[in-house]
């Protein structure tokens, strides 16, 4: 670069950069800087306090704070500040109070701050994923399946899983997915499980725990599949999920998929039965499927 281009750059440079360098110098010395009766006096550092104010002949005396005190800036307290953060219920101490901070507190895992308070993280039903997993300041963020994807459980960190391909097994596809089971491929086969429920009857009874049944219809429907009287269902909290269980249990092969639509018929919920035997009873497919798995 010629001499006059350099020369020109410098002075570009001193024209434009020159103002800010100056303020921000003059900045850092405000920040350590303060006015007292007409003198310049520095300011202690973050970790002291102010013990004696600058006079003619020295400087601004400082002194350390002492325990469970603190200054985190500069500054020209005449104490430090008390350590008053204290952590509460499902919190833990991320950082302990020292001369230079306050206590800082956090929510433990499964829990974020809301509202000051650690409340615990949702997690995501059946349907759906988790599509941003919770911190200690947000909460964790469900999005639905989408086509072609299910998960079948309720979780703060599980992804939607694919559907299986029956056709790759060899096997035809029984029961279609949805966002909130697989593909249940033909032969259905029994789940290695402590209760004998097997994967069609799981999905059969999460399909009905899932449709929009009143109080009043839901407990005749109970009683009708379990004979149970109203204390105990209420005792039971009104789950249906773990009473339809308890139904097949008590009655193992003889309580099929006609069962239950007939049931749900029995008691006025003819929409639901409809949709239960649409899905779920098709000629040469899923009653099959229930009728081998029972008899197992």
């Amino acid at each position: 670069m010629p001499n006059t281009g350099r020369h020109a750059f410098k002075w570009f440079f001193s024209l434009v950069f020159a103002p800010f360098i100056f303020a921000s110098a003059k900045a850092v010395v405000a920040e350590q800087t303060y006015r007292y009766q007409g003198r310049t006096c520095s300011r202690c550092p973050p970790g002291s306090y102010m013990k004696t104010h600058c006079t003619a002949t020295q400087d601004t005396v400082c002194a350390p704070c002492s325990k469970k005190h603190y200054t985190q800036f500069w500054n020209y307290l005449q104490k430090c500040q008390y350590c008053n953060i204290f952590c509460q219920e499902n919190q833990y101490v991320k950082r302990d109070c020292d001369r230079y901070h306050n206590r800082v507190c956090e929510c433990k895992d499964g829990y974020f701050l809301k509202y000051e308070f650690c409340v615990k993280q949702k997690e995501c039903p059946p349907g759906f994923e988790v599509q941003t997993p919770g911190t200690p300041l947000q909460d964790t963020v469900c999005a639905k399946c989408p086509s072609g994807f299910f998960s079948s459980v309720t979780s703060a960190t599980a992804k939607c899983e694919r559907h299986t391909n029956c056709a790759d097994l060899g096997l035809e596809l029984d029961i279609a997915g949805t966002a909130w089971h697989d593909n249940l491929c033909s032969p259905c086969q029994p789940r290695n499980s402590e209760d004998g429920i097997s994967v069609c009857e799981e999905v059969l009874f999460n399909f009905v725990a899932q449709q929009n049944i009143r109080q009043k219809k839901l407990l005749q429907l109970i009683k009708v599949l379990t004979d149970s009287t109203q204390d105990d269902i209420l005792q039971d909290k009104l789950q249906i999920l773990p009473l339809l269980k308890k139904w097949k249990m008590r009655h193992g092969v003889n309580g099929s998929a006609e069962d239950l639509v007939s049931a749900l018929r029995k008691v006025k919920l003819n929409k639901i039965a409809r949709k239960v035997a649409k899905k779920f009873l098709k000629a040469g497919s899923s009653i099959e499927c229930f009728a081998r798995t029972a008899g197992k």
